[in-house]
């Protein structure tokens, strides 16, 4: 008797491949499977002994790929939050998660659970080197990209709406009478921070505010500290700094209190992200929130219906942001 194996070897294609033929799944070419098909006709092998052999199609798993970059996933308080909306949306769909961690930035080989077959679809989490995303786009699988580091315009993917989140958080600030506003951020290679960044230029742009060079330092995501202290060395500082990131904002309170200075009294923040901390700080943060498990859930929402049907198109999901107002604001009118 003719196995899925021997079809397999006899087509030049993988048993996962010779799996959806018999299934007729829209994932593979028409071409393909009609070979596929053909070959199992010839040798008496129908989709009816599937069932016979035991052999399941599906596994009901969903991969996670996550760069966990310099701090384990647990102490991240931005994508710990989008692997709990995953995993929540994973088992209303009675799916289970299987997560590989990769330890650093030079994602070598791709992890076993891909290899193996041992999934259905995958989400990608964090900054992936572009030597690993080309090996992603060999992978015959379902891919869901979130907030991806860079523009990978063939992969389908989850991303914030950035650009308006900054847009009005600096409109905020304009509003209460600053016009000498810094931006302090991460590298703005990065993908999102160089939305965000695009989003405070605009609304500067749009009340005719110059953007001052010497206002604008993107060091990395942790660097609030030193950069705020640097900005507040200047001759003239600024009335009011936005944080590209709530992490970065909370860094600058320790600079700013350590240089004896007040917020909002003295100076005014804008953070972004929203994390739980933002509002225990003193004062609370004023920043854009991010739907964190909301973006992991719209992942997997987005994902399923990929695995049946391949898209015609990437598909590009945007998750929409919100301005919070708290207490780190001073208006200067």
């Amino acid at each position: 008797m003719y196995t899925i194996k021997d079809i397999a070897k006899l087509a030049n294609v993988s048993q996962s491949t010779v799996s959806k033929a018999l299934n007729d799944r829209h994932d593979i070419s028409q071409k393909t499977k009609d070979k596929i098909l053909k070959i199992a006709k010839q040798h008496n092998f129908t989709p009816h002994n599937i069932s016979k052999l035991n052999i399941k199609t599906m596994t009901e798993n969903i991969g996670v790929v996550f760069c966990r970059e310099e701090r384990p996933l647990s102490g991240n308080p931005f994508y710990s939050r989008i692997l709990e909306g995953i995993e929540g949306e994973l088992v209303l769909n009675n799916y289970n998660l299987i997560l590989h961690l990769l330890q650093e930035q030079v994602n070598g080989s791709i992890p076993k659970m891909i290899k193996d077959r041992k999934i259905d679809g995958l989400i990608l989490i964090g900054i992936m080197t572009k030597e690993f995303m080309e090996m992603m786009r060999n992978v015959d699988i379902p891919i869901m990209h979130v907030d991806p580091a860079a523009e990978y315009t063939e992969f389908n993917k989850v991303t914030i709406d950035n650009e308006r989140g900054a847009f009005l958080a600096t409109q905020h600030l304009i509003s209460k009478g600053h016009k000498d506003i810094a931006f302090i951020s991460g590298v703005l290679e990065r993908s999102s921070f160089s939305c965000r960044f695009n989003g405070f230029k605009k609304a500067m742009n749009l009340h005719n505010i110059s953007v001052k060079d010497e206002y604008v330092m993107a060091e990395g995501v942790e660097k609030g500290y030193e950069q705020v202290c640097e900005i507040l060395k200047l001759k003239k500082r600024p009335t009011a700094i936005f944080f590209s990131n709530d992490e970065n904002a909370l860094y600058g309170y320790k600079a700013i209190n350590d240089f004896g200075l007040k917020i909002p009294e003295d100076i005014s923040i804008v953070g972004f992200d929203d994390i739980s901390m933002s509002k225990y700080s003193s004062p609370p943060l004023t920043t854009v929130r991010v739907y964190k498990e909301e973006i992991g859930s719209v992942a997997v929402r987005n994902l399923l219906p990929l695995i049946k049907n391949k898209p015609v198109s990437p598909l590009h999901v945007l998750v929409p942001t919100r301005f919070i107002e708290r207490e780190s604001v001073k208006d200067i009118r």
